[in-house]
């Protein structure tokens, strides 16, 4: 098995950055009956999920450090949000699809690129979140090595597909962006998550 250290790296290091241009459109499915949640709202509560930054050791409110998640398509919204319970259980979520008008600079660490941020390509699905956690913290916190970044990019655990983890810091071109957003029961798109969900062997439960 692959060793998975806590940073700093014990090896020279030369980053690799992707750059979501204006045009581009990322999606991310939000909950708004949970905490107030909206579709460019960042979470200030944590640390939760896999890059979580907050600055705490527990959950907690950090009014300093705010993230999103989110993704190229439905599909890997979707697995990322139900692919644990294996079961896509529609309730009251929205996806909003958000629209760049701002570039946003992301920390590619997919495949090799993580190796040459200082880890290993196992880091972005290995389950142990204290771990990844620490890594985000450390990308965030590093700019001198890691540039001014807004986010990073990585392999979502469940299916391989780019994902997003986005920082406070991309809140200007957020607001900036075009966003749209519909329910995930609306009729428009059943078909669609129909068909991911029967690709992706997922049971669907929809909430009358």
């Amino acid at each position: 098995m692959v060793e998975i250290r806590y940073p700093p790296p014990t090896r020279n290091i030369s980053p690799q950055w992707l750059e979501l241009e204006p045009g581009t459109t990322i999606q991310r499915i939000f909950d708004p009956t949970s905490y107030g949640s909206t579709a460019t709202g960042f979470r200030y509560y944590g640390p939760l999920s896999r890059f979580d930054h907050q600055d705490n050791k527990q959950p907690k409110i950090d009014k300093e450090r705010g993230i999103i998640y989110a993704g190229f398509n439905l599909s890997c919204c979707l697995v990322e949000i139900f692919g644990d319970d294996e079961m896509i259980k529609i309730q009251q979520q929205q996806i909003a699809f958000i629209t760049l008008k701002q570039s946003l600079k992301l920390l590619d660490i997919r495949e090799s690129g993580a190796w040459n941020a200082g880890s290993v390509a196992a880091m972005t699905s290995d389950g142990r979140r204290k771990l990844t956690q620490t890594w985000s913290r450390y990308f965030y916190e590093n700019p001198d090595l890691y540039g001014d970044i807004e986010g990073v990019i990585f392999n979502n655990a469940h299916d391989g597909k780019p994902a997003i983890a986005l920082y406070e810091r991309a809140s200007p071109q957020l607001l900036s962006a075009d966003v749209s957003v519909l329910n995930l029961n609306e009729p428009s798109i059943r078909e669609t998550v129909l068909a991911i969900a029967n690709r992706l062997n997922l049971l669907v439960e929809i909430e009358a």
